[in-house]
């Protein structure tokens, strides 16, 4: 059978299970004794190796399967499995992810399995005769106390019978894609041949007991669905059919219920032919064996998720286009399709930008191995807390949120927590606690990684920023902590004594700027020295269609972010001074710089401007100078060519629906030019603003 099809499908599944693995083995490690873990490890592992060996991976499913042996020894013992064992299980949960990785790139596993199969061998002591015998074959019958709390419940149990090809070659493979297929409609508590005892099977009938209540029909459909399936037959389990287990499990199985439906795939079902189920539905049977929710998810290629929100920005232009051709028009029913035709599309805008968001948890998955790891290597003890796993986020943002994070996380644990001796010493307790909490803040995301460490020093900073050329030792003396923050973000700026494989190497907070920057957010750090270090990412909840204020500067449209603004205002009803020759806005809160928009953004001096935009950016305020304000937009953004960003404190573009590009302003990057210039283009100093309150947004007056 060609397999190419459904790699994709593999791939996005092995790469959940890996970091369900992760996450399971992690959490077993701090409660040993949870068997729901320890059942959800056996059956994650299992539907590993069986889709590796459905593709043909035989290096992946070989390793999986040993791992499954040391998995066997957490349903025996109460303990669990001690930390060096935890290691190696996880150490091989690396190399396969590496392998999955080489797949995806190469298509081939690239994958050493003999020292971490000697690893593992040396965990597991040998097997009984009777464990031996039972992991060569068999069956797992329903328990009748299972059987009889379902039907008291009012639930069904149905008893599936499926009859493989005569010719079928690989009937082990096909038992489990069965399995796995079904596991769809609910929960198996029984099966022939039984889950330990798959990879052995040689036989062509197989069955099931399902918890379900789909009807008959669809599990037929679904068990026909699976390639060298012959016949499928499902029918509900009436009474205690199956209530006590015999050396025969075929003649229990016939016992159990008389068949009421058969299938096979012929022309005339619309079912029938070749289908891979995911096999991850295995491991998420619905409570009460009703599957409902996994049965009607689908997966989609993330390129055509890209390509319908492309669509989608295209019918927000055409949209507004028609809606600015016929608003002067008098026809009725014109004017009543125009609102049906706005209603609808966003209705279909706002379910177009549902589909696109994800659970941030899908970066939080990563964490707890990797605080594991690290405070094991660091000697710490370190508690982890994940607060907001299911704030949602637009997919391409939380695509490219993981690097930073780990960087914040990384210098937590290094720099911020002290060890357990220095805690102790302090008054703390032993084991630190590293937070890492998302939430929703109005139209941006805010995600937070916070310590309750020994803080930033403003000394320690000061000493190395002089080692380092970047402030003379007279500012050093006088330095706080904030300017102390801002200098850990410089480039190559670090406080580590020596260069390690976890930090020190004065690339993390500059990275982390620089990325977050690039999707649109800011990063703000507060620290209190002796009691931890907070730091908070904020960031858009989608980067393809934004909400803002579109102004005119010198001809030409211009779009600055709505979560940007902080107010407009008239510049003649505001003194504006001179300081050092370059001009700042003075207002009743503070002194800021004020940028002319046409100079800043190339256009010339454009005569006088009366309208000022207060603008925050970096975590400063300033004031650009605008010809007119035209009003709040819905604008899909398109990224620019570097020719024609490059420079310049743009971010991207947006067609409007005349036609006209307005260019997306970046005011971050005007806050970095102030910085960097000492002044906006020649109008003055960047006064220090940071610290001054921020007013509500209003219009212009």
């Amino acid at each position: 059978m060609d397999t190419s099809e459904y790699m994709p499908m593999f791939l996005a599944e092995a790469q959940e299970h890996l970091q369900e693995l992760n996450l399971a083995v992690v959490a077993l490690e701090d409660d040993p004794t949870n068997q729901e873990t320890v059942d959800g490890i056996f059956r994650i592992a299992h539907s590993l190796k069986g889709m590796s060996a459905t593709m043909g991976f035989s290096a992946i499913a070989g390793l999986t399967h040993v791992m499954e042996d040391v998995f066997e020894l957490l349903r025996q013992r109460a303990d669990g499995l001690h930390r060096d064992a935890i290691t190696t299980v996880l150490a091989c949960l690396d190399a396969l992810q590496g392998a999955v990785d080489s797949i995806e790139a190469t298509g081939s596993e690239n994958l050493e399995t003999e020292p971490l199969i000697e690893q593992l061998r040396a965990l597991i002591r040998d097997r009984t005769p009777d464990q031996e015998a039972l992991r060569a074959g068999g069956a797992v019958l329903p328990d009748p106390a299972t059987v009889a709390a379902v039907q008291a419940d009012g639930g069904r149990i149905l008893h599936v019978r499926v009859v493989l090809d005569a010719e079928v070659m690989m009937p082990a493979v096909r038992a489990h894609m069965v399995f796995a297929a079904l596991a769809m409609h609910g929960e198996m508590i029984g099966s022939v041949p039984m889950p330990e005892a798959i990879e052995n099977f040689e036989g062509h009938e197989i069955e099931a007991w399902i918890v379900s209540d789909h009807e008959e029909a669809e599990l037929v459909r679904t068990a026909t669905r699976v390639s060298d399936v012959a016949l499928a037959e499902v029918a509900e389990v009436a009474g205690d059919a199956v209530a006590a287990p015999t050396d025969e499990p075929q003649a229990a199985a016939d016992a159990a219920a008389e068949p009421v439906e058969a299938a096979v795939g012929t022309s005339e079902d619309p079912g029938s032919g070749t289908a891979v189920p995911a096999a991850g539905a295995a491991n998420r049977p619905a409570a009460g064996g009703t599957g409902h929710s996994t049965a009607r998810t689908v997966r989609v290629d993330a390129e055509r998720l890209d390509t319908l929100m492309h669509l989608m920005g295209e019918l927000v232009i055409h949209r507004t286009a028609v809606e600015a051709h016929t608003a002067n028009l008098s026809s009725p029913e014109l004017q009543h399709a125009v609102q049906n035709l706005t209603r609808s599309s966003q209705a279909l805008q706002s379910m177009v930008m549902q589909v696109r968001m994800i659970p941030v948890d899908v970066v939080f998955m990563r964490f707890p191995r990797l605080v594991r790891d690290l405070s094991t290597k660091l000697g710490k003890d370190i508690e982890l807390d994940l607060v907001g796993r299911e704030t949602e986020l637009d997919r391409t943002v939380v695509d490219s949120l993981g690097d930073p994070l780990v960087h914040l996380v990384r210098n937590s644990l290094d720099h911020g927590i002290e060890p357990p001796d220095v805690r102790e010493a302090a008054g703390k307790p032993r084991t630190g606690t590293l937070t890492i909490a998302a939430r929703h803040a109005g139209g941006s995301v805010v995600i937070e990684v916070r310590d309750d460490g020994r803080g930033v020093d403003p000394e320690a900073v000061a000493r190395k920023a002089v080692q380092r050329g970047l402030i003379d030792p007279e500012a050093a003396r006088h330095i706080d902590t904030r300017q102390a923050i801002e200098l850990l973000f410089a480039p190559g700026f670090s406080t580590a004594e020596t260069t390690s494989d976890i930090s020190g190497r004065g690339v993390g907070m500059d990275a982390v700027r620089t990325k977050i920057r690039e999707l649109g957010g800011e990063v703000l750090m507060e620290s209190t020295p002796g009691r931890g270090t907070s730091a908070q990412i904020r960031l858009p909840l989608t980067l393809a269609i934004v909400s803002a204020l579109q102004v005119d500067v010198a001809g030409a449209p211009f779009a600055i972010p709505i979560d940007r603004v902080e107010r407009t205002l008239r510049l003649g009803e505001h003194a504006v001074r001179q300081i050092a020759g370059r001009r700042v806005l003075a207002l009743e809160d503070g002194v800021i710089p004020l940028l002319e928009g046409g100079t800043t953004f190339g256009r010339g001096t454009g005569g006088q401007h009366d309208l000022v935009v207060i603008v925050r950016g970096d975590d400063k305020r300033i004031g650009l100078t605008v010809d007119e304000l035209v009003g709040q937009r819905e604008l899909v953004t398109r990224p620019l060519p570097q020719i024609v960003s490059e420079g310049q404190p743009i971010s991207g573009g947006a067609v409007l629906a005349d036609g006209q590009i307005a260019l997306i302003v970046d005011c971050d990057a005007l806050a970095a030019g102030i910085t960097a210039r000492g002044g906006g283009r020649g109008h003055g100093p960047a006064p220090d603003s940071r610290s001054l309150p921020t007013p509500e947004l209003a219009g212009a007056r």
